[in-house]
């Protein structure tokens, strides 16, 4: 009697902008039994609850983008990358290796959301999970991270996420079927939800957890209530206008805030905002002035202490060479050599 064959393998992608949940994604759709690699990236300061990313597709990725000169961090404006055709059987290969073990498996990285096109003609049957996060919270998260890359040229962290969902909303409008499109906020409403959403929307296998992942701390928000969302709109209005069209095409529900009136009052929160930023940028300059102050303060002290340690190692080192000194070494020794005589034992007479 022949074995039953085995079910067919289903392959899970997730991708997104950078700093738009795509770790916490993973780590849910994990515990709900997707298979999300067995080499996964450590943990950093930066992701401290760690980045659940397969280090066989990250590898590829960033030997991809070197390949066309692009930062291996994957900061493109370019959207959908052509794959050179050398790289084609590497990327087999990983999947080859867990369409043969895992029945319900996937990988998360960021960099995918750029070569999705590729990984669709690899994987038709794969299905894509699509987080996405306002402009303002994820241009935040990339400057409160420091990345070396927006230091000299901040617009372009505006123009990368425009890159990405830009390249995610046209992804999805082609493959609605085959995509879960969701803001993040809605992992930080319900987890349970999201899974049963995307249990119900694919057919798949999963088991819907018990134990809550989200963490608020790992999620800042302060940004909304600022005056930066409004700048953005105003200077970038391209970006308002791509988050609203995600908005709308989304299979999560949208968080209910203040965003959707933010075009209407854009105008007037600028204008009540731009001089609380001047005079916060003011009160900032003084503050730095003062630690410089203190900080002169202190180098002050320090190289006072310094001379003075000085001035008593020289007057040691004249006192052990002072002729007195030596003297009084000379008798010191003297004394304890003549102690030892005196300790011995005095020699006998003979009878």
């Amino acid at each position: 009697m022949s074995e039953p064959p085995n079910p067919p393998s289903q392959p899970i992608i997730i991708a997104g902008m950078h700093r738009s949940g795509t770790s916490l994604t993973a780590s849910i759709l994990q515990q709900a039994g997707v298979s999300i690699g067995d080499q996964l990236l450590e943990a950093s300061p930066g992701n401290a609850k760690g980045f659940f990313e397969d280090t066989d597709f990250l590898n590829l990725h960033q030997d991809i983008l070197q390949s066309q000169g692009i930062s291996l961090e994957g900061w493109s404006t370019v959207g959908q990358l052509t794959v050179p055709h050398q790289f084609w059987p590497r990327a087999q290969a990983l999947c080859d290796r867990r369409l043969q073990t895992h029945s319900l498996w996937g990988w998360k990285e960021p960099r995918t959301t750029l070569f999705l096109d590729f990984w669709k003609q690899l994987l038709p049957q794969a299905k894509v999970i699509l987080p996405y996060r306002s402009p303002w919270e994820v241009v935040d998260s990339l400057f409160t991270r420091g990345d070396v890359a927006f230091l000299h040229n901040p617009n372009l962290a505006t123009a990368i996420w425009l890159a990405y969902n830009q390249t995610v909303l046209a992804f999805y409008q082609r493959y609605p079927d085959d995509c879960f499109l969701f803001h993040c906020d809605f992992l930080k409403l319900d987890e349970q939800r999201f899974v049963e959403q995307v249990r119900q929307k694919f057919n798949l296998p999963l088991t819907i957890p018990n134990q809550r992942l989200f963490d608020p701390t790992a999620m800042h928000h302060q940004v909304n209530q600022t005056h930066r969302p409004a700048l953005l709109a105003i200077h970038f209005p391209e970006t308002l206008e791509l988050y609203t069209a995600l908005q709308r095409l989304a299979d999560g529900p949208n968080p209910q805030s203040d965003e959707a009136t933010m075009p209407t009052q854009t105008k007037a929160i600028y204008r009540d905002w731009v001089l609380q930023d001047w005079l916060t940028s003011n009160r900032r300059r003084q503050e730095i002035k003062q630690l410089k102050t203190q900080l002169e303060t202190v180098h002050t002290h320090l190289h006072n202490a310094k001379t003075e340690l000085t001035h008593w190692q020289l007057m040691v080192e004249s006192m052990e060479s002072n002729r007195f000194w030596q003297m009084r070494n000379a008798w010191v020794g003297l004394k304890q050599r003549l102690g030892l005589l005196s300790e011995e034992p005095a020699e006998q007479k003979p009878e």
